[in-house]
């Protein structure tokens, strides 16, 4: 299993860091070790793979692996573990009873580089719907 080299975490309205700053980096790189360890992902030759994963009322996730050629397929972690792990980075994170709902993951190689984005406000542009799939494909390339 390769390890993560760097994670970046940007919080999207959020003015001050009041969690337990080491159990959420734990998470972090529990979330990229699981995605990258998935079958889906893990002998196939990529160079980024993306996903918006949500954890609100309705938990689900999707996203993309881009492939070393250029090329996208959209694509999930078959482990749906990984919306539990993001959940219990929520819970962490959560500020005054302030949780995220959504989260955008991309992870890039060389590395590979986990960088992580939160949406709090349902503001986030990372929704994916029928009729914006290719667009988003490279809104969301890492």
């Amino acid at each position: 299993m390769t390890a993560l080299a760097s994670a970046m975490v940007e919080v999207i309205g959020m003015t001050s860091v009041t969690f337990d700053q080491p159990r959420a980096d734990a998470l972090v790189h529990e979330i990229g070790q699981a995605i990258i360890a998935d079958a889906n992902y893990a002998e196939r030759d990529w160079s980024g793979i993306a996903l918006v994963i949500e954890v609100a009322q309705r938990k689900r996730m999707y996203g993309y692996i881009y492939l070393a050629d250029g090329q996208w397929e959209a694509e999930t972690p078959d482990d749906f573990d990984v919306i539990e792990r993001a959940r219990d980075l929520a819970d962490v994170m959560a500020e005054g009873g302030n949780r995220w709902i959504r989260c955008l993951v991309q992870i890039s190689r060389p590395g590979p580089k986990i960088d992580i984005k939160f949406d709090y406000d349902d503001h986030a542009e990372w929704l994916v719907s029928p009729g914006n799939y290719s667009e988003m494909a490279e809104t969301l390339r890492p």
